[in-house]
């Protein structure tokens, strides 16, 4: 005769009361992912309006801005999950999305416009040449461009141009190149500045089709020391404007019309770019679709090579390069020149 064991098992949990509480989890977790968003979009809001004059607003200036959009995605998935105030917390979460966008992350919509003889003109930092100089002159040498205006030259990449577009005007002074297809009426490279800094730009006047065009290549110093070595932030910041503002004021205090083309190191929310940019064109805000993002050549976070116009130049079409031998991609514009040449606002 055997003996049978009754054991008393607990009632298991139906599937509906399994999951009745994941409402209130996925509520909770979009809560603080929520917050987190609303805190980084603060600090971004405070870099704008703090401007580079400390180190940790010239950190939120440079630093990647495309975790925060993937945060806001993944909210506005996690959104519909949430049970009660679904549709609230999903429009939370767009708003958020599209503030990320456009004004921290400079997503722009513009849409190109048809002209019939462009002047292609190029900007790009060939970082001296260290990502290979026999497949940098290739690269150059290979872009469809009338004019190119070049950053950060090694010292003999003129004489390596020349060698190989020897129907080309090509113009080399310090780092900075300019190589074109037209005729360069003149060169003007300015002295140092008043506080003994190096001025970091060379004007040209080109012969383009429509008339004489005015182009600035511009490269003020890099932040590079001040956020990762020993340079004090207000003295890198205050050359940086000084170098801007330098070129600027040439350009406005001469004729026009006239572009200031390179890499000029200010990023979105830059409040030395919104101010001394004031009055001035720039093309991938004008004609340009997408980011723009030229900074690092791998994976880009950085709007910070551009090309700005005056009255009397007209953007067609803007676009960003390949990844090639540098650490910057080149800038690629179709521009025109009108008759338009009002006077600085």
């Amino acid at each position: 005769m055997s003996s049978e064991k009754t054991t008393a098992e607990k009632p298991r949990p139906s599937g509906k009361a399994r999951h009745a509480s994941s409402p209130g989890r996925w509520r909770r977790l979009l809560f603080w992912a929520i917050v987190l968003e609303i805190a980084a979009v603060t600090l971004f809001i405070a870099a704008l309006l703090l401007g580079e004059r400390s180190r940790p607003t010239l950190i939120l200036l440079y630093m990647p801005r495309l975790p925060l959009l993937v945060a806001g995605a993944l909210g506005a998935l996690l959104a519909p999950l949430t049970g009660r105030r679904a549709r609230f917390l999903t429009t939370i979460q767009v708003f958020l999305c599209l503030v990320v966008l456009f004004p921290v992350m400079g997503l722009e919509v513009g849409t190109s416009r048809p002209i019939e003889a462009p002047i292609r003109l190029a900007s790009y930092n060939v970082f001296f040449g260290r990502a290979g100089r026999p497949a940098l002159v290739d690269e150059i040498v290979a872009m469809p461009a009338d004019l190119v205006v070049i950053q950060a030259a090694f010292g003999s990449l003129s004489e390596k141009l020349r060698e190989r577009l020897p129907e080309r005007t090509i113009r080399q002074d310090g780092e900075l190149v300019v190589v074109s297809r037209f005729p360069v009426r003149s060169v003007e490279v300015p002295p140092d500045l008043p506080d003994g800094t190096a001025a970091m730009f060379v004007k040209y006047v080109v012969d383009a089709p429509g008339g004489a065009l005015r182009v600035y290549n511009v490269h003020p110093y890099s932040p590079r020391q001040a956020l990762f070595g020993d340079h004090e932030v207000g003295d890198d910041t205050a050359h940086r404007d000084g170098q801007i503002g330098a070129a600027v004021a040439a350009a406005w205090g001469d004729a026009r019309p006239f572009v200031i083309a390179g890499d000029t190191n200010l990023p979105a929310l830059s409040a030395i770019g919104r101010r001394q940019f004031s009055g001035l064109r720039d093309a991938f805000a004008d004609v340009g679709l997408g980011f723009g993002y030229t900074f690092p050549a791998k994976r880009p976070w950085m709007r910070i090579d551009r090309v700005l116009g005056s009255e009397g130049v007209r953007f067609a079409d803007v676009r960003v390069g390949p990844r090639g031998a540098s650490d910057h991609r080149p800038l690629f514009v179709d521009l025109e020149l009108t008759r338009s040449h009002a006077p600085h606002p």
